[in-house]
């Protein structure tokens, strides 16, 4: 799985992601390292420098889809075994 950006929250937004809200708006972003597209995968940090999870980057006011709310770097698999996991639900 390429990551190809970091997206560094202000102090203190790093509420939502916490409580597994999937959205990032770019009004709680502090910064944004490296030059991602449009449905880039990026990892998102807490201003301290902590992975909080990983989602696709988008330009606008929702920045950041958060897919995965793990300090673990998603496997090329995500999908499959997210569709297996809400099947076994």
């Amino acid at each position: 799985m390429k990551i190809s950006g970091k997206v560094i929250l202000k102090k203190g937004k790093e509420g939502s992601i916490k409580r597994f809200h999937p959205w990032i708006f770019s009004g709680a972003i502090h910064s944004l390292e490296g030059n991602p597209a449009d449905g880039d995968w990026v990892n998102v940090t807490d201003a301290s420098g902590h992975v909080l999870g990983f989602g696709h980057y988008q330009k606008g006011t929702i920045t950041v889809r958060v897919v995965s709310f793990s300090s673990d770097a998603p496997s090329e698999n995500i999908w499959q075994h997210k569709i297996l996991a809400s099947y076994r639900q």
